[in-house]
């Protein structure tokens, strides 16, 4: 069976226009079975892949400190020298 025999055709087309769940899906393939079992766990499956590779809202924002952090750090160090 191939991805696209039975899953949801919308679900699909997430999957084939994200890299991080194509990526998720390649290295976890349980949720081939999930998915197709229950459309319904997309919104599960979405919630794992964030976390997995650190694309959630406060991971955003911590990226977002880290840099401004790390300019005003230079910043100082170049206004004392």
């Amino acid at each position: 069976m191939g991805l696209g025999d039975s899953i949801d055709k919308i679900i699909l087309e997430k999957i084939y226009n994200n890299k991080y769940y194509l990526e998720y899906l390649r290295n976890n393939p349980k949720w081939y079975y999930y998915l197709d079992e229950e459309p319904n766990n997309f919104k599960v499956f979405e919630e794992n892949v964030k976390k997995e590779y650190k694309i959630t809202m406060p991971d955003k924002l911590e990226k977002v400190k880290e840099r401004i952090n790390f300019i005003s750090t230079l910043i100082n160090y170049f206004q004392n020298n």
